[in-house]
């Protein structure tokens, strides 16, 4: 159960941000927006990548899903043969770290638009985000009776 808590989480906190993308600019990326001080013209670049890449990041969220639905589909099964198990492991993984690839593509995109003092800025707010996740999840752990 242990092995199966963090890949779970981290697809869950993936589609996210991909699901408050579908409704457009939000609170959050208005929050984001006035902690860089992005200009007008910054902000409509940003969103036109944000949408270029939209139809691929979905899709590869969506392949995540089903490689990680599969992988714990057969880990409840006690017939699946180990191999078969090590395999949909590692389609799972290559999915997660597509979907990777594919958002570190989207931020480099983003960061070219930025000053360098935006990007640091940027930089500092992902760590920061980061680390209350990171807490967030502890606390999780703990209250799962996982922490160790």
């Amino acid at each position: 159960m242990k092995s199966l808590l963090w890949p779970t989480l981290i697809l869950a906190l993936t589609a996210l941000p991909l699901a408050a993308q579908a409704k457009g600019p939000g609170p959050r990326t208005e929050r984001i927006s006035r902690a860089l001080d992005l200009t007008p013209a910054q902000q409509t670049n940003i969103q036109s990548i944000r949408e270029k890449h939209r139809s691929d990041l979905l899709q590869r969220r969506d392949a995540t899903h089903q490689a990680q639905s599969a992988l714990q589909a057969a880990l409840r099964e006690a017939a699946t043969p180990e191999a078969q198990l090590r395999a949909l492991y590692d389609k799972a993984a290559a999915a997660r770290f597509e979907m990777m690839l594919a958002r570190r593509a989207v931020r480099l995109e983003v960061q070219a638009v930025l000053t360098p003092e935006q990007r640091m800025k940027a930089a500092e707010l992902r760590d920061r985000a980061q680390a209350r996740m990171r807490d967030r999840m502890h606390h999780l752990r703990l209250a799962a009776g996982m922490a160790g």
